[in-house]
């Protein structure tokens, strides 16, 4: 075994040891009904469940549910007070998926934020200080170029990209490197950009790239190859090219990159460069843990190889395709006037290479089921009946039916030697083979209808939908969530909820555990969470390792608490869609018992234009100044938990201090620290108002050093202590 392996073992054995079992978070935002999001969990479930340790699912699903709202980013954010100690021991981040959503500076600045939590980054964005598994380009359009070249002879490339996205620009560099490693021009090559990844946009440079082609010098091609960065690109191409004539692969082969579904369903298939998301999402947990047991806080960058899957777009076939010709592969032979019995040996020797895995037991029966329908004409044949239980074992995720095919292929060897020159038992050796393969492609079907959730799953969810929209208590609703929870294949979840709906993410309590953990009668529900970061580890079900999935109850920009649903399933559609379903049940309860209370860690505009020193006229100046009052106040209720830090907000503001100072003055009348110190104490009122928070705890959450001078400043801005002011209030 691997040295490192044993290191990180021997590890997280210890720590398991001492009851500090490892735990790990991944967030991201990503569409779940795109492969990419699915590969990269199912390789950190993997390494999790390889390496016993503990994971929690804090991604977010990009907008697609009955009930979300546009912006749902806001919501996603809230995650992030889940990711610290001593909730989570490391983060695997894909930062760069929020770049749809948030500028560059606004994402890195949301990640440096969370140090010195250790981070590993599966995304292409550099964050100050943290490690990164990034895609090889290089290594990915060496492996194109050389095929090309070496394979099919083609020597002149055109290149399809787009401007807007920086690793396309980076393996447009790439190619470029690719073809001087190979002694081509890397200069004088077209190269095809556009300007957005809209599809009406590579349309209309696919059309250039036809245009281009035609008006080529007759008898000579301008490009025999175009290499493109996506096989979203490269798809539209496909069919553009079609529809003005020119043929794939004969007239132009053409390239993808990223494996994506589009490849697959094109006609005909790309061939592409396999990014090995299950593999970077598997080495990511590895790289974590590493870097938790060393305690290196140094950034490092780890380069993950590429592979090439070659399909027909290139002028090949698929490997799996050529190995089914049996042309060149040597038979197997039984010499005429053979014994039953050296029949039989002949078969037992077969089946040891066709089934290796397969017991000896098992071994036998296919040997006696190909005797029997040799000689009788059963219905079913037996032989068929034997490997429709082969299959089964074969079903799973990880089935391949190409595989099975290729066993239907070297089995009928054997059965075309067996039967010799008998015109009868050839005749049913043929029929068996061709119900044999029949049935390889009826297995196959399944699987791929399993894997998209089929309809009795979408039944399930719409049965559920129709549940949640009659219930109208919390005993209905808790009722109704046991109930489909079990339909939907989710093992358990634990709801933390809040005793009013606000519009922040705010002190919940524990209401429900499904199922309730082994020594639960010591534990005392509503069990109150007032930091999210510190919720018990003794309320998952399980005392050896956890999978779950953190959903934040939202809806219509209310919140209600949160919810770790037990993870099972790798759809993440699955767990998003029992949120919305919960949320929207969640809504109407509160409304219906007037469990509106909205005091909380936000502030709207009439509580900030509330404490402002300005006269109407002066606000309405200040308004229509370059630093807005909105962009002030937002970026201090985002640090509200933290000291004044003038140079830090001219930073990230994009100003110098003396700016910032001079126009927060202009703005709202209130130097910098003075106006952050009045927000916390609109807040500080709003949560003795809720009545849910010691003193210290207040304190402590607005960033004060203790109670005491937390009562101090806030008598000094209201003329009452905190006490005091509650109680008249």
């Amino acid at each position: 075994m691997n040295p490192e392996i044993i290191k990180r073992r021997e590890f997280l054995a210890e720590r398991r040891n001492n009851g500090h079992r490892l735990t790990i978070a991944f967030t991201c935002v990503a569409d779940f009904r795109s492969f990419i999001g699915q590969e990269y969990i199912a390789g950190i479930v993997k390494a999790c469940e390889d390496y016993d340790v503990n994971f929690i699912n804090m991604s977010q699903a990009v907008k697609y549910s009955l009930f979300d709202e546009v912006d749902f980013i806001s919501h996603y954010s809230k995650k992030f007070r889940f990711m610290k100690a001593p909730l989570i021991d490391g983060l695997i981040t894909w930062a760069s998926s929020l770049a749809p959503y948030l500028t560059n500076e606004q994402i890195i600045q949301k990640f440096t934020a969370l140090k010195p939590l250790p981070m590993v980054d599966i995304g292409y964005l550099d964050i100050p200080g943290v490690s990164a598994l990034r895609i090889d380009n290089s290594c990915s359009m060496d492996l194109i170029v050389e095929h090309l070249l070496k394979k099919h002879g083609i020597t002149r490339f055109a290149f399809l990209g787009t401007k807007i996205s920086r690793p396309h620009l980076e393996r447009l560099n790439s190619f470029r490197r690719a073809l001087e490693k190979n002694n081509l021009d890397s200069k004088n090559f077209p190269v095809f950009m556009t300007e957005t990844l809209d599809e009406a946009d590579i349309i209309r440079v696919s059309e250039e790239i036809c245009d281009s082609y035609i008006k080529s010098p007759e008898g000579s091609k301008a490009f025999e190859a175009v290499v493109s960065s996506s096989d979203i690109i490269a798809s539209t191409l496909i069919s553009v090219l079609h529809k003005r004539g020119i043929s794939v692969p004969e007239d132009i082969a053409v390239t993808g990159y990223n494996n994506q579904y589009q490849g697959i369903n094109a006609s005909p298939p790309i061939t592409t460069i396999n990014l090995e998301y299950f593999k970077r999402g598997y080495m990511s947990v590895e790289h974590l843990i590493s870097k938790i047991m060393s305690g290196e806080t140094k950034a490092e960058i780890i380069k993950v190889p590429t592979s090439l899957i070659v399909r027909e777009s290139c002028g090949c076939f698929e490997k799996e395709i050529i190995a089914a010709d049996m042309t060149n592969t040597k038979r197997p032979a039984l010499p005429e006037n053979s014994s039953e019995e050296d029949g039989r040996n002949f078969l037992s020797e077969q089946i040891n290479n066709i089934f290796p895995k397969e017991s000896h037991e098992r071994k036998q029966e296919l040997i006696e089921a190909v005797f029997q329908d040799l000689y009788e004409e059963v219905s079913p044949p037996k032989t068929l009946c034997w490997f429709r239980k082969f299959l089964s074992s074969e079903r799973g995720p990880h089935f391949k039916a190409t595989a099975c095919q290729q066993k239907v292929t070297e089995l009928h060897s054997c059965l075309t030697a067996l039967s010799g020159n008998n015109a009868g038992q050839r005749f049913r050796m043929e029929n068996i083979t061709g119900q044999l393969r029949v049935l390889c492609s009826v297995t196959s079907d399944y699987e791929t209808s399993a894997k998209r959730e089929n309809s009795y799953l979408f039944h399930n969810i719409t049965t559920a939908a129709i549940h949640f929209a009659s219930v109208s208590t919390g005993k209905q609703m808790q009722s109704t969530l046991k109930t489909h929870l079990a339909e939907l294949e989710i093992p358990g979840i634990i709801l933390s909820l809040s005793d009013n709906m606000t519009v922040d993410l705010e002190t919940s309590n524990v209401e429900l555990i499904i199922p309730e953990p082994a020594g639960f009668e010591k534990e005392k529900l509503p069990f109150r969470v007032t930091e999210e970061a510190n919720f018990p580890k003794s309320f998952f079900p399980k005392k050896e390792r956890f999978s779950v999935v953190l959903e934040i109850l939202y809806y219509n920009e209310r919140y209600f608490g949160f919810a770790f649903m037990m993870m099972k399933s790798k759809n993440m559609v699955l767990y998003d869609s029992i949120r919305s379903l919960l949320c929207h049940s969640l809504y109407e309860i509160y409304l219906k018992e007037g469990r509106t209370k909205e005091h909380s860690m936000q502030l709207n505009t009439k509580h900030i234009e509330g404490i402002l020193s300005l006269s109407g006229e002066e606000k309405q100046i200040s308004a229509s100044g370059k630093l807005s009052l909105k962009k002030i106040s937002d970026y201090l209720l985002e640090h509200i938990g933290e000291k004044t830090n003038l140079d830090r907000m001219a930073s990230e503001l994009g100003m110098n201090k003396t700016k910032l100072i001079r126009q927060t003055k202009a703005a709202t009348g209130y130097t910098v620290q003075v106006l952050h110190e009045k927000l916390k104490i609109e807040l500080a009122k709003n949560l003795i108002l809720e009545d849910k928070l010691t003193l210290a705890e207040i304190a402590e959450r607005l960033g004060f050093q203790n109670s005491n001078y937390f009562s101090n400043v806030f008598k000094k801005n209201t003329g009452e202590s905190p006490r005091a002011w509650g109680k008249k209030n």
